[in-house]
């Protein structure tokens, strides 16, 4: 794997398996699948290729690379909205790599003694990790669509009641207190 890193066709490699997957996800994946392929689709391959088409350098502010940095925020806010609804684990593994890679840019702003190289592994390794993720959640997608049939994307969320002003959370919280309470009450009897 280290070997992988340093290797000049790195960035190719990652290219070329990124593709596949996301061509993977979107022909036999669920929308879960196609929203985390969606997402790297435009965050790391298209939005990169548009800013190296119009500018050449990258700009740097506090020694961190701020376009790189901003396609993995968008990507985290992404990725962390899909793990929270979609119906599938992988998901989680997939926005926690991508708040690892997030903090290696407020890493690299704080402390000045980061070295380039291990702001980039640090950068670049999660990326891997999402790959890989991403196709043994595909892989277990499919499998599981194959033996029990379609299942649900996306959790559901029960009716909830949601406040309608700021006093009415305390009166929400009491009242959810006091069936929580009422029905230990009951179990008890």
């Amino acid at each position: 794997m280290l070997e992988l890193l340093a290797s000049d066709y790195r960035s190719d490699i990652q290219d070329v398996l990124a593709f596949v997957l996301i061509l993977v996800a979107f022909i036999w994946g669920g929308w879960p699948e196609r929203a985390v392929a969606a997402t790297w689709l435009i965050c790391f391959e298209v939005a990169v290729r548009v800013k190296s088409y119009f500018w050449e350098d990258s700009r740097q502010l506090l020694e961190v690379d701020v376009f790189l940095a901003s396609t993995d925020i968008v990507a985290g806010v992404f990725w962390i909205g899909i793990a929270l609804y979609a119906n599938r684990n992988y998901t989680l593994w997939i926005a926690a790599m991508q708040i690892l890679a997030m903090s290696a840019h407020v890493a690299r702003g704080l402390a000045e003694s980061i070295s380039p190289i291990g702001y980039t592994v640090m950068v670049v390794a999660p990326g891997w990790f999402q790959l890989i993720f991403l196709g043994i959640g595909l892989t277990r997608h499919i499998l599981r669509k194959r033996k029990y049939g379609p299942y649900r994307d996306w959790r559901t969320v029960k009716n909830r009641p949601v406040p309608k002003s700021p006093s009415d959370g305390p009166k929400l919280f009491a009242s959810a207190f006091n069936n929580v309470r009422n029905t230990w009450r009951d179990e008890l009897k």
